[in-house]
């Protein structure tokens, strides 16, 4: 499905929700809280901003995107290769999204880098960018050209749902690797990541001064080691926690008769899918979920197209 257009959105209604089950199967997620109105106004605005994407995109050979990247519109990703992304989206999540334009970028951002999604949430709008190796290769060093879209895929179906406590959980639940599939949750913020690896650089300059400039007793080094050990230790901590409310809340729908709670869970807030784990008892987690989907559209529609009744 292209970018839905004016005749589809008019028709999007609180009682046509085969039809809603249709636009939040191509990705365009409802947000919590939104009523019908807003949904309506958000995919009139988001539809208008990539369409004037793609007419800049049509008029120049150089696109600059927000004045953070130039990108060589010839080297757009073509159809086949956001399928091969899509396919792993419909089978855990059950959505895909063929609207957001994508480009192979020649200059590298370091040799680790693979590929990135640029999201502009005061624009609804994103792009994708991954290294030119993959325009001919599936694979390159451990990332796979469909795993990496795909993990870009959720970031964006997901941005409606502002939630960042699960948010690397879902998009590494695709990857083929046991160790990211376990560890990605773990930098859920840009501040993880330097909180982590500061620490271990001041242990190394401790050690250093200490054997260079004969500091030993000057300066004693246990401080550094328990600072480069706070923050990985708690890293994991956290994400050996919201894993259990993950796999918790999981269990819990099944046995509530969700037939896809994968995706359900995709769809939900973090206090929701927290909710969601401490209902062990069958009934009681159904009478929330018929509340909430009485209560919330983005809910109705979720039980429409996920529950068996």
């Amino acid at each position: 499905m292209p970018l839905p257009d004016k005749n589809f959105i008019d028709a999007l209604s609180e009682d046509n929700l085969p039809l809603l089950a249709e636009a939040d199967a191509n990705g365009f997620l409802m947000a919590p809280g939104e009523n019908i109105f807003e949904y309506r106004k958000r995919l009139f605005e988001m539809g208008d901003s990539y369409r004037e994407i793609e007419k800049d995109i049509g008029n120049t050979k150089d696109y600059d995107i927000f004045g953070e990247f130039v990108l060589n519109t010839e080297k757009r990703i073509n159809a086949g290769i956001m399928e091969e992304a899509a396919e792993l989206t419909r089978k855990y999540y059950d959505f895909s999204i063929n609207w957001v334009p994508g480009f192979f970028l020649s200059k590298s951002l370091g040799f680790l880098w693979g590929g990135c999604a640029i999201s502009f949430p005061e624009n609804q709008v994103s792009v994708f960018i991954i290294r030119a190796n993959f325009a001919e290769k599936k694979r390159w060093l451990f990332y796979r050209r469909d795993e990496l879209l795909a993990h870009e895929l959720c970031h964006v179906a997901r941005m409606p749902v502002r939630d960042r406590t699960f948010e690397e959980l879902f998009a590494y639940r695709l990857s083929p690797s046991r160790l990211r599939r376990y560890m990605g949750n773990c930098f859920r913020h840009d501040h993880d990541a330097v909180l982590f690896i500061v620490p271990i650089f001041l242990l190394l300059a401790a050690q250093v001064s200490r054997l260079f400039f004969n500091l030993e007793r000057k300066i004693p080094i246990w401080p550094f080691w328990i600072a480069a050990a706070a923050y990985p230790l708690f890293l994991f901590m956290r994400n050996h926690f919201n894993r259990n409310i993950f796999f918790k809340a999981e269990k819990n729908l099944e046995k509530a008769g969700c037939i896809k709670p994968l995706p359900v869970l995709f769809r939900a807030a973090a206090d929701e899918l927290k909710k969601i784990s401490e209902l062990k008892n069958p009934d009681d987690l159904k009478k929330w979920l018929d509340g909430k989907s009485e209560s919330e559209l983005r809910w109705k529609v979720m039980k429409f197209r996920f529950f068996a009744c």
